[in-house]
């Protein structure tokens, strides 16, 4: 299955590859400050692959809070959440928010509520690094 998806502008795109059905894979809700400003629904398959393209790099913002271990893809120019990315141990790890998707009404499966607050930095990594889809960043393609 491929799902495509960009911020409002159409700045950052997103191609979400997995093999889970739309309506079975498994949807988050971080209780974060961050996600819930943001309104976010999160998915990742570490058996896919989620890869990004940022027409103009000027206008992505890469924020980074808490832990600071993990960079928040923002458009600067919309102002859309697209995704979240880690590196560790030389490789790239992400999950997107679904609502970015085009087709996200596919995605039937309620949100399940996740509070990672008492979590440590290196804890976190490792879930990442076990739960998150593998990210490749797509060159401009001109």
């Amino acid at each position: 299955m491929i799902l495509k998806g960009q911020c409002h502008c159409s700045n950052i795109q997103i191609t979400f590859e997995t093999a889970q059905l739309p309506g079975q894979l498994p949807l988050r809700a971080c209780q974060c400050a961050f996600c819930r400003a943001h309104g976010a629904v999160t998915a990742a398959d570490p058996s896919g692959k989620l890869a990004v393209h940022v027409l103009d790099p000027r206008m992505l913002t890469r924020y980074r809070f808490g832990s600071g271990i993990t960079d928040f893809l923002i458009c600067s120019r919309c102002g859309v959440y697209v995704a979240a990315t880690l590196e560790a141990d030389g490789a790239l790890y992400g999950t997107l928010n679904v609502n970015v998707l085009a087709e996200r009404a596919r995605l039937t499966v309620a949100p399940q509520p996740m509070d990672y607050g008492l979590e440590t930095a290196a804890a976190r990594v490792s879930r990442r690094q076990q739960r998150w889809t593998p990210v490749v960043w797509q060159r401009s393609r001109t």
